[in-house]
């Protein structure tokens, strides 16, 4: 007897319906994508649940619908109207194509279907009924157009199934999401889901992103977005992402991506977005993306998944720098201090885009300082007499580091001081009157890492040391450092051997001679070792060490001069949202937040 076996049609039914139907989800997206497909205008879904589980899934939608011989074909395996040849499957633009969803979930449920013909001559729809895959009736009766699809009793013949489903709370969070992303995807239907007969979920088909968007998370949370809109190489992108410095999280769960109108996962796609944020992204942390990409059907293959989650991109690499130069020219196009409508800045505030300072000398000068900043000494304590010329002459020096010089006037506003914080916080007002809280250390950290990115892209990354300074080098160190030479060079650092042990540092970056003190290179070294990376990652991470070592701390006074030109040097940055390891520099809390917060209306 042969061993080898033709399964029968009811296990082969099973078989494709555990690949289909993983939950409750799973029937809720099959069943909602074709309804889209169907050209539907509305679409409303049905939850009920008890103790046991989920026990009932209705989706109703006023789609094209079908007449009386096809409501029965649907049911067939393989059954489709949206392909009829190999060749269409290089040109998919439909969510639906496989011909499975609708006999698999039949194969393990008890179905009610009926249907109707948009613009049928016909008054009567047509009604199939299943239980198991097994055809229990199919008639004639009245009902509108469209179609009504009901599911009960899932999986009540594959109790293996059945036992692995999750409890209701969870099975109806997965729901939730399912339906909340497709209509992400499809902004021009109106969705409304139910759970026990009452409304949990509304959308109002206005085509707007921001009102879907609200609608699922709320109002507040998609003031948190910047827009994101434009063709970039072979890719068309629109939608919103989460503006820097807004509350992020430590999980992916927020990306929803539609490649041609279709959900997908996509670990590349991630990858490219978060790319787009770099430095402006907190280490560990996760923005949300809500991103409609639209590029050539034949370049996306979408039949590698049973569940159409996963797609496959023919010119993934171009498609991912697309993704990656749109988030970047976004969050780059977006102010922080946006000039109110009927306002203009005056002279005095206004600044133009990044430009480098002019080098400052390998041993910084005394500088002269403004009266108010020599001033008289403070007041005697307990006995001991202190002042306050020395910390703010250090002050003066790490701002003059990152001075710019001769700025032409544009639009851009810069911040009223209006006093500090604990040393740490400066405050400010924008041109609207809304409060700005500024991050003293996280902002100096930002300019002054991007002028040292700057000065790496040329050949004015190193000043050479009238003297050069020795340090003593672990073995560690030294045995890393020929490997890091081309790094270090790039930021303006040159490290020649000198004895057992001992380097000479002969050249540091040209923003400061500060930079070359044995701690700090010490602390750079550790950085360029604190794991694998390409030779520009790398690089990142010598040039974020060295302006966090080099710039005002916290905890640290200074006058309302000093922080005026901090301010005024932050916004001559491309990026003054974030420090360079993604913190927030600045908050903003608007006169309506303030309002709200002290109860007036």
């Amino acid at each position: 007897m042969s061993r080898v076996k033709i399964l029968d049609e009811e296990t082969i039914s099973h078989i494709a319906a555990g690949e289909v139907v993983e939950r409750a989800a799973s029937v809720v997206k099959e069943l909602v994508e074709n309804a889209v497909d169907a050209d539907a205008q509305i679409i409303r879904i049905g939850i009920s649940a008890d103790k046991t589980g989920i026990t009932r899934i209705s989706v109703t939608d006023d789609g094209v619908g079908m007449d009386f011989d096809d409501a029965l074909l649907a049911f067939r395996q393989h059954a489709t109207s949206k392909i009829s040849r190999p060749e269409d499957l290089d040109g998919i633009t439909t969510l639906g194509f496989r011909g499975e969803a609708l006999a698999s979930i039949a194969a393990i449920s008890k179905v009610t279907f009926t249907t109707k013909e948009r613009g049928s001559a016909s008054p009567e729809a047509a009604r199939v009924v299943i239980h198991g895959g097994e055809l229990i009736s199919h008639a004639a009766v009245g009902a509108p157009e469209g179609t009504s699809i009901i599911i009960e009793a899932l999986f009540y013949n594959t109790p293996a199934r059945r036992k692995f489903q999750k409890s209701v709370p969870t099975e109806l969070s997965h729901v939730y999401d399912m339906v909340e992303r497709i209509a992400l995807s499809n902004r021009h239907i109106s969705f409304v889901l139910l759970y026990n007969g009452k409304e949990r979920f509304q959308t109002f088909g206005t085509g707007s992103y921001p009102d879907v968007i609200a609608a699922v998370f709320g109002s507040s949370f998609s003031k948190e977005l910047t827009p994101i809109s434009g063709s970039f190489g072979p890719v068309k992108i629109d939608g919103w992402i989460t503006r820097p410095g807004s509350e992020m999280k430590t999980t992916q769960t927020r990306f929803y991506l539609a490649v041609n109108g279709r959900q997908v996962t996509s670990r590349q796609l991630q990858w490219a977005i978060r790319e787009g944020y770099g430095t402006l992204l907190p280490k560990g942390m996760f923005p949300a993306a809500f991103l409609d990409i639209t590029l050539d059907p034949r370049e996306v293959d979408v039949n590698v998944h049973p569940t159409k989650r996963e797609i496959r991109l023919s010119r993934e690499r171009e498609v991912m720098r697309s993704v990656q130069d749109a988030v970047y020219q976004a969050l780059h196009e977006e102010r922080v201090f946006s000039p109110a409508p009927d306002h203009k800045p005056s002279v005095c505030s206004r600044l133009t885009s990044f430009s480098l300072p002019s080098p400052a000398p390998a041993y910084d000068s005394v500088t002269t300082l403004p009266a108010e900043i020599v001033g008289e000494p403070m007041p005697v304590y307990a006995g001991k007499r202190e002042t306050r010329q020395s910390p703010l002459k250090q002050t003066e020096k790490q701002l003059r580091r990152t001075e710019t010089h001769d700025l032409p006037e544009t639009d851009l506003f810069v911040p009223e001081v209006l006093g500090q914080i604990g040393d740490t916080y400066i405050l400010a007002k924008n041109e609207s009157g809304d409060l700005i809280v500024v991050d003293q250390h996280a902002a100096h950290e930002r300019i002054m890492y991007d002028q040292l990115l700057a000065r790496s892209l040329s050949a004015e990354a190193g000043q050479e040391l009238i003297v050069p300074l020795p340090i003593t080098l672990s073995k560690k160190e030294i045995a890393a450092l020929p490997d890091l030479q081309d790094v270090l060079a790039s930021a303006g650092y040159l490290l020649e051997p000198f004895g057992k042990d001992v380097w000479m540092v002969r050249s540091v970056p040209v923003v400061s001679s500060t930079l070359g003190d044995p701690e700090t290179i010490h602390a750079i070294l550790d950085a360029a070792l604190d794991g694998v990376g390409s030779t520009d990652e790398v690089l990142d991470r010598v040039l974020k060490t060295a302006a966090c070592r080099a710039v005002v701390k916290g905890n640290t006074p200074l006058t309302v001069e000093q922080m005026q030109r901090l301010l005024r040097q932050l916004m001559a940055t491309k990026s003054p949202y974030t420090c360079p390891h993604g913190r927030p520099t600045t908050i903003v809390l608007s006169k309506s937040r303030l309002a709200g917060m002290f109860l007036r209306t």
